[in-house]
């Protein structure tokens, strides 16, 4: 069997060993866990640095089937990432380890498992003779020194990676922005360019009646009820464009820079909604919001739109059949100094075995239907990085979604 052969379960993994071994400090059994969690939800750089402490830190107490364990998922982790390389690495260790602790037959199936990893390094295992105790600790040091190194790169790499996506996405939804801002401002161009057309005709035809001395009371009345009819109409459209230029400013503006200032809560809201009437106008979901009037924010506005746009578009995307009639809410308080933002719709709902992927990269139930995978894993980095804040996802299946995220304020 190679390591391509079957999906990975770290969790089943995990709790089997915590079952039958007890780590003689608790804190990389934290870690360790901490890492688990980290995988399951796509934080790929927590995760990264979880694995890494429980590793230290059981080798730091002394604990060499932890340090095994530890070194084993870590391993798992990066195959499931599509980096081999990394986990060759990892599992030579957590095989090293095995063989010291006297688990021959955990090392056996870690060789069976993956053979083209572990028999990769056999020169390790000709170096280090543990059952005749010989002298790990030049070789074990160079194991350590190669794995910094890689994982040194990977970081960096990963890191860019995660940077590209976001700004990619980012861009990728300020393009739809434009799009649709310029669709939705050639409606009130367009028919204030008609009543003005419209209006410049009467003034000459009138010009001409009251040059000629022709002027009659009727065409006079005639001539005063269009040109008021038709600069209402112009005054009307203007505004809307106005408007719908403001709000497009704002948000385009925000979204495209990492600037940090305090706003207003509701009315940001408001505008990134107004930018978002092209896709909502399409549909027959209702939208509401719900937060108080004085709520000020001091963070990044461009995130925060980000985050708004990314909810509703997933939503738009995942709840909802194209003729369902759906109600989208926003509800925001205070709670000391945090900023409680409840996003809610009534959609369809997320299965029990999605529920828990729905923050990991590329994971969708809509490929090559628009669905990119990146949508909810880009809002919860955002939201722990960016806002340092928490994002929670709470829905059952015809029950609709809630995802409950707290910011400081």
């Amino acid at each position: 069997m190679t390591y391509t052969d079957k999906p990975l379960n770290f969790s089943t993994l995990l709790n089997a060993e915590l079952r039958d071994f007890n780590f003689m400090n608790y804190q990389d059994n934290y870690s360790l866990l901490a890492a688990e969690q980290a995988s399951k939800i796509g934080n790929i750089l927590e995760a990264m640095k979880s694995y890494d402490l429980a590793i230290q830190e059981a080798e730091q107490n002394g604990d060499i089937h932890g340090q095994a364990l530890a070194a084993e998922l870590a391993g798992l982790f990066y195959l499931s990432l599509g980096i081999p390389k990394i986990a060759q690495i990892y599992l030579t260790e957590s095989h090293s380890c095995y063989q010291h602790f006297g688990a021959q037959d955990q090392a056996a199936i870690l060789e069976s498992k993956y053979p083209n990893l572990i028999n990769n390094l056999g020169y390790l295992n000709k170096n280090i003779n543990i059952n005749n105790g010989l002298d790990t600790h030049q070789n074990l040091e160079q194991l350590v020194q190669e794995r910094t190194s890689e994982l040194s790169q990977t970081l960096e790499y990963l890191k860019a990676t995660q940077n590209q996506l976001v700004e990619s996405e980012k861009m990728a939804a300020l393009g739809g922005l434009v799009a649709g801002i310029a669709h939705e401002i050639n409606t009130p161009i367009g028919i204030g360019i008609a009543a003005a057309s419209l209006l410049a005709e009467k003034v000459t035809k009138f010009c001409d009646i009251y040059s000629n001395g022709q002027i009659k009371r009727s065409e006079l009345e005639k001539f005063l009820d269009t040109a008021l009819q038709s600069s209402n109409m112009i005054l009307a459209n203007l505004t809307r464009a106005a408007d719908l230029i403001h709000s497009f400013k704002e948000v385009a503006v925000d979204q495209s820079s990492e600037l940090k200032r305090t706003f207003p809560v509701k009315k940001y809201l408001e505008e990134i909604l107004t930018s978002l009437t092209p896709k909502l106008r399409t549909t027959k979901h209702k939208v509401k919001i719900n937060c108080p009037d004085n709520i000020l924010l001091d963070s990044y506005p461009g995130v925060f739109c980000q985050i708004v746009t990314n909810l509703i578009m997933n939503s738009l995307l995942h709840a909802y059949d194209p003729n369902d009639e759906g109600a989208i809410a926003f509800d925001l308080q205070l709670e000391g100094d945090l900023l409680v933002f409840e996003y809610t719709d009534d959609g369809k709902g997320i299965s029990p075995d999605n529920l828990s992927k729905i923050f990991q990269p590329f994971f969708t139930t809509k490929r090559g239907q628009g669905g990119t995978g990146l949508g909810l894993h880009i809002i919860y980095n955002l939201v722990h990085q960016k806002l340092q804040g928490t994002i929670q996802c709470q829905s059952q299946l015809g029950c609709g979604t809630k995802f409950l995220i707290k910011i400081p304020t």
